[in-house]
């Protein structure tokens, strides 16, 4: 959605921020006419003693997909100012020069919006990017923004994708599981320790992402026209949605997606139709959604195994923040992601959350910690739970749900005789 909305009034009357989509930042840089400026209230919060920090301090946050990014800056007392939408900023498609170019482009935009001038650097700038997970490279991340855009940031404090929406949501650690166009999952424990599970990126992981959701739906076409492995469904529904999405006849004409003209983003879009599929019941799509359940509930069993008692014993059990467009889909993969993790014999209770608030929060909270900025993060407002599993309860459940089956058997089987009977 691309220009401005208005804003609201809030609870206490106040503005709420207004979230501008910029998909083509840079090139709007350049022409964008001056913007009417914001109106913004400062009304007196936390007393913060002026010797440690600035009444006109700065943070930034942005969290940073292989699609889109998104920019957010808060004052000193965690009150979100800003939010700006951008392009996508995965340095390992990139490259860092012009993954840092991108970010800086963000966030003097940012700084336009809110009347800073560009010669003043914002205090301290979170980066949580898909793609940064390796320490070495993200300091050399840090390393250039700072030599090339110096007026961008005075610090920055880069991380993982995983990392910025896990802090979004939760203060003393859990799971976080991204399934968008890639797929990630990461645990931290209170004590800080880190374990992860996937993001190997699409040659090598992303399981149970629209890539992999559009991948496994045109290896079925491919393998049941070629009678390799016959689908264990018709692919009636998945062949002429394919041809359509992707403007062929045939399949010789998917060669240049799938190989000179491959575009990652374009081709995990596929899945939309998938879920479009779903909605028609078509058994195969169906079978797809249902697997990708199983796949992600495969990354939560694996995290579980590592994660502290401590988490797994606090109210509504293991915390699990889900983070993506694939999850939007949640009730045609329910089915299969429950089966996964109660046959898993890990997992007694858990609590799956979305995000109700950009994950460029959690990269915001991070940077103000780096430089010892308090302010209270609202954790409990940025979530809300849309499902909850306790083993016990799913136990009874799965049970009943037996009994009615063998029921319908032998309902079946009584039919069967007194019409045989009858026919006799």
């Amino acid at each position: 959605m691309a220009g401005k909305r208005k804003g609201k009034k809030g609870k206490k009357g106040k503005k709420e921020v207004q979230a501008i989509d910029e998909y083509q930042l840079r090139r709007d840089l350049r022409g964008i006419s001056k913007m009417k400026d914001f109106d913004m209230e400062d009304e007196v919060g936390e007393k913060l003693s002026k010797a440690e920090i600035s009444p006109d301090i700065k943070i930034g946050g942005i969290e940073g997909g292989g699609t889109y990014s998104t920019l957010v800056i808060l004052n000193r007392k965690g009150e979100k100012l800003i939010e700006v939408n951008g392009p996508d900023t995965n340095h390992w498609v990139l490259g860092m020069e012009e993954t840092a170019s991108r970010i800086s482009a963000m966030i003097e935009h940012g700084k336009e919006l809110l009347n800073i001038p560009k010669t003043v650097p914002l205090d301290c700038v979170g980066l949580s990017l898909s793609g940064c997970e390796e320490e070495t490279t993200n300091e050399l991340l840090t390393s250039i923004l700072l030599k090339e855009y110096p007026n961008a940031a005075k610090d920055y404090c880069v991380s993982s994708d995983t990392l910025g929406s896990l802090r979004t949501g939760l203060e003393n650690g859990g799971i976080v599981l991204i399934a968008g166009t890639g797929s990630n999952a990461l645990l931290i424990n209170p004590d800080g320790k880190t374990h992860g599970c996937g993001g190997w990126g699409y040659m090598m992981g992303d399981e149970g992402s629209a890539y992999w959701i559009a991948h496994r739906a045109c290896k079925y076409v491919f393998d049941d026209i070629d009678d390799l492995v016959k689908s264990p469904h018709p692919i009636s529904y998945i062949w002429p949605a394919m041809r359509d999405f992707f403007e062929v006849k045939d399949r010789a004409g998917m060669l240049p997606h799938l190989y000179s003209n491959f575009d990652k983003s374009k081709f995990s879009m596929f899945a939309k139709e998938i879920a479009v599929g779903c909605e028609k019941e078509d058994p195969l799509c169906l079978a797809i959604f249902e697997e990708t359940g199983r796949l992600l509930a495969r990354h939560i069993v694996a995290l579980s195994k590592k994660a502290h008692n401590d988490l797994k014993l606090c109210h509504g059990g293991l915390q699990i923040i889900c983070v993506g467009s694939v999850w939007k889909s949640w009730k045609f993969m329910k089915e299969g992601f429950m089966d996964e993790i109660h046959s898993g014999l890990v997992v007694d209770e858990l609590s799956l959350l979305n995000l109700t608030a950009t994950s460029a929060l959690g990269s915001a909270y991070l940077a103000a910690e780096k430089i010892d900025c308090p302010f209270v993060k609202s954790y409990d407002q940025n979530v809300q739970v849309f499902f909850h599993y306790k083993r016990d309860n799913y136990g009874k459940i799965e049970n009943q749900r037996q009994i009615q089956i063998r029921q319908c058997v032998r309902n079946d089987k009584d039919e069967n005789i007194k019409v045989t009977t009858d026919s006799c």
